[in-house]
């Protein structure tokens, strides 16, 4: 079944939280700054911290972060950008935008002076800050993957859907790349031949933890464990729950961190998400061989394989993950990748280096193959000597992208939406999601993509919906 939350804003430890809609995010004109609010402190507020002073039309109004260990870092850095002579940065230094420890409070405060949100939090709180802003009419761009669960990428697009002149966004930089976009081109064009077989890796490997953190230790001064927690469980604190990619509570693993990025350049060109909007698809088929079953944490090697059925005159496809530490590799994983690249016509000298990247696609269709980088950024078209002529650097029929973040933001002005969209990003986050799920059970899972549902195992089904804890939902 597909979830369904009340249609409330949210509700947490302080209450019913209501967004102030004095200005939503698509009323301001176009001569006015875009005011932004970040949140959080991964990659997309990183890159507003120290970049914010290149898009012309964006001020920083308020900063939220539930560790507020962390701001000293990012002011000090304001302070030695304005001292090289930035103004944008002496004016941020002299006029500090406000500082939160909780995303309700800031929203509640300020909210009709935040145009949109820079959502850069782990994979739990995903959904409680973004679904609210939403709803509010407050642009949104969040990390990846899209939530936790299966349910809440299909609430948040559905949710985007309902709000058209939202404009939303995951980070997802590579599909702003020329190469990438020229490679989407030629693989729809079909200079490859059909495709059948996809593989994507990713050299890391789970920290497959076998109990929890043990004890509890007291909370930092500076951290709001509560809101960090979000609408998690509730747990004594303990800094190791604060590990990225380390706990299924709070992340998608490697699959979440990586298989966004190096998955993306075939789920998009092969039109894998046509099929959320074909009612009478089949189903997508889900399998995993992992180093053990861990519904605790991430196990240290998994291979993941999906059966993607037909989109329209595409034919069948099958994906398959390989994730695990570069010195042990998925039995069996970097020997038939080295195989089905030789197969596909590359060298001896150019083998080593295809299969350096820390993550990577390889794209098997009748005429030949593209392997891609870990962002698909960039490609290799094999046999080279076959596709020497081709150009290859950037779109011909595609339109250029004016780069990841400024895609967005010229979205929140009325442009044309970004690729990496709540509409698309959503089915590519549900298919690595259930990915993850395949991990956890033996045997096959049948998902219904259009249904959203999992046809063939009632407790993998029960594990699409989120599972908050009392007093917080959306």
């Amino acid at each position: 079944m597909t979830p369904t939350f009340r249609r409330r804003d949210l509700v947490g430890a302080a209450g019913l939280l209501i967004l102030p809609a004095a200005r939503t995010a698509f009323t301001y004109q176009a001569n006015e700054r875009l005011r932004l609010a970040l949140i959080g402190h991964m990659y997309n507020t990183g890159h507003f911290f120290t970049s914010a002073h290149t898009y012309e039309d964006v001020e920083i109004v308020a900063l939220c972060d539930d560790d507020q260990r962390r701001i000293p870092t990012v002011f000090r850095r304001w302070e030695e950008l304005a001292q090289q002579g930035s103004d944008y940065y002496r004016r941020l230094v002299e006029n500090r935008p406000p500082v939160y420890d909780d995303f309700r409070r800031m929203l509640a405060e300020r909210g009709d002076r935040i145009d949109g949100l820079v959502v850069s939090v782990f994979d739990h709180n995903h959904a409680v800050i973004c679904g609210p802003a939403i709803r509010a009419g407050k642009h949104v761009f969040s990390e990846r993957p899209l939530g936790l669960t299966i349910g809440e990428a299909r609430a948040l697009r559905e949710i985007a859907a309902r709000h058209p002149r939202v404009a939303t966004s995951i980070r997802n930089p590579g599909n702003a790349s020329p190469r990438f976009r020229r490679a989407v081109e030629l693989l729809r064009a079909g200079a490859i031949g059909p495709v059948r077989e996809v593989h994507v890796w990713f050299f890391r490997g789970g920290p497959d933890h076998r109990e929890p953190p043990q004890g509890e230790m007291p909370v930092p001064p500076g951290l709001n464990w509560e809101v960090w927690l979000g609408p998690a469980a509730w747990r004594p604190y303990h800094p190791a729950w604060m590990a990225y990619a380390h706990w299924r509570d709070f992340s998608n693993g490697g699959i979440g961190t990586f298989g966004p990025h190096a998955a993306n350049l075939a789920f998009m060109a092969l039109k894998v998400d046509q099929l959320w909007q074909e009612p009478a698809a089949a189903p997508i088929r889900v399998s995993a061989r992992t180093s053990r079953r861990n519904p605790l944490s991430f196990p240290r090697w998994e291979v993941v394989r999906w059966e993607v059925p037909a989109r329209g005159e595409l034919p069948p496809v099958t994906f398959t993950w390989h994730h695990g530490p570069p010195e042990e590799f998925p039995p069996g994983s970097r020997e038939l990748l080295l195989e089905r690249m030789r197969a596909a016509g590359a060298t001896a000298e150019q083998l080593p280096t295809l299969l350096d990247e820390t993550a990577g696609a390889l794209i098997l269709g009748s005429e030949g193959a593209i392997v891609a980088d870990d962002h698909n950024t960039a490609f290799t078209m094999l046999p080279e000597s076959k596709f020497r002529d081709l150009a290859q650097d950037r779109p011909e029929t595609l339109p250029p992208s004016r780069g990841h973040y400024r895609d967005w933001i010229d979205a929140c002005r009325g442009g044309p939406a970004p690729w990496a969209r709540f509409a698309y990003a959503g089915p590519l986050s549900e298919f690595l999601m259930l990915g993850n799920l395949a991990t956890q059970f033996e045997g096959e899972l049948e998902y219904d993509p259009h249904a959203g549902r999992i046809r063939n195992h009632a407790d993998a089904n029960a594990r699409l919906l989120p599972r908050y804890r009392e007093g917080w939902t959306w």
